[in-house]
């Protein structure tokens, strides 16, 4: 199966071809054809014309062509996993480097904050998880979230920030999302797991998503390759927080709103007014001024507008 799935990319090829190139019979291609779509990876088939993976499809090869920088040097593309969490955590737990890249086609078990589900359909979205390895302390982490999501905004050029992890399209539908796991050695974050996933393609989205090519002509594997090149750019420049919060400022559809916050403590409605320095959200609720982390949020809404 991993042999023909090796040898397809977004052009035809006759199952004769292909049978030719691994030297097998085109019998046994069509099966490793159907084992390849059981498993979740986008294998299209014309009559007359025989097989290709759906154009755009973040193979190894397709991406190591596009690819700038560090992130993604180690990369897996699966097709169906419980969660890419799970997989990169045994790859951080076995030494891997940091910008090594898991990404499936199909989760069984995705999921968001606070344990949320997160659907992905073959061939349609972007669920990967990066690994990363930070020299920072364990004050600075609420920062890197922040980070990805302007990385998100940067790659797709659409949309903004709502606090504290998603990117939101112009209407304010959800297109993706970031979810942080962190191993962590008393003061010293040892390991990060940072979890994406980005709505590229239209098809059964949950209500009040959105998809990227709805404002925008989108190839999966570039959006990828972009996202990688501009996610090591802003984990750079967590060296320089003041920037990043400026920035992260400007594509804010948070800030300026009224919301109403759903803690660990209780709910609270007021101005959202700031981003803090440690990346907390700053609400000003009659004359109180609260300072909420990301941790303390289980939900966050706009008033009169969606969650």
């Amino acid at each position: 199966m991993s042999a023909l799935l090796n040898h397809l990319h977004e052009h035809f090829q006759s199952g004769e071809a292909l049978a030719s190139a691994l030297g097998v019979s085109r019998t046994a291609v069509w099966k490793q054809v159907a084992e390849l779509r059981k498993a979740g990876y986008p294998v299209e088939t014309q009559k007359g014309r025989g097989y290709r993976l759906a154009p755009g499809s973040p193979t190894p090869a397709a991406l190591e062509a596009l690819r700038k920088g560090s992130f993604g040097a180690f990369y897996a593309y699966l097709g169906t996993v419980d969660s890419t969490q799970e997989v990169l955590k045994n790859w951080a737990l076995d030494g891997a480097e940091e910008g090594s890249v898991v990404l499936a086609e199909r989760q069984l078990k995705g999921r968001g904050r606070r344990g949320r589900a997160w659907a992905s359909e073959p061939g349609r979205s972007l669920t990967f998880s990066v690994l990363l390895r930070p020299a920072l302390p364990l004050s600075a982490l609420p920062l890197l979230p922040l980070a990805a999501g302007l990385a998100l905004r940067d790659a797709s050029g659409v949309g903004g920030l709502k606090w504290p992890n998603d990117l939101l399209s112009p209407d304010g539908r959800k297109l993706a999302g970031v979810l942080l796991e962190a191993q962590v050695s008393g003061e010293e974050v040892a390991w990060v797991l940072l979890g994406i996933g980005l709505n590229v393609h239209k098809g059964a989205l949950p209500e009040g998503a959105a998809a990227l090519e709805e404002f925008l002509e989108v190839s999966r594997v570039r959006v990828l390759a972009r996202l990688l090149e501009c996610l090591e750019a802003r984990y750079a420049q967590l060296a320089d927080p003041e920037a990043l919060l400026r920035d992260y400022r400007t594509y804010s559809y948070t800030l300026g709103r009224r919301v109403r916050v759903t803690t660990t403590r209780g709910v609270l409605e007021g101005q959202a007014t700031e981003i803090a320095p440690d990346g907390a959200l700053v609400v000003q609720s009659a004359d109180t001024t609260h300072h909420i982390g990301a941790g303390d949020v289980e939900l966050i809404g706009f008033l009169g507008g969606s969650q």
